[in-house]
């Protein structure tokens, strides 16, 4: 199975770690950001939620693909999105992760 990575800030309290199979889809939603939704977590938490990903405006659709192949052509199973923490990110148009939201 593969999991998606996100953390939002500097000390490591906000993040989520999300099996790829449950992404639902990945939508521009703003100039410069990318949201993410994804279905249910289980048990742990019956809601479903979206990721908001900030990146620099004009590069959503690269972000987005990057995301899409990491899912459906990457070769890892443990895959790190975004990670403000260690400043790693999928594609270098991050800028950071917004908000972990259940709806």
């Amino acid at each position: 199975m593969k999991y998606l990575y996100f953390e939002t800030d500097a000390d490591e309290t906000s993040g989520v770690c999300i099996p790829a199979s449950s992404v639902v889809g990945v939508d521009i939603g703003a100039a410069g950001a990318v949201d993410v939704w994804f279905n249910s977590l289980g048990e742990a938490n019956a809601n479903d939620g979206k990721i908001v990903l900030n990146v620099t405006s004009g590069t959503e659709k690269a972000v987005s693909e990057a995301i899409a192949k990491a899912i459906y052509q990457g070769a890892e199973n443990f895959v790190t999105v975004a990670d403000d923490t260690n400043s790693e990110y999928i594609h270098s148009s991050i800028i950071s992760c917004g908000a972990i939201a259940l709806t």
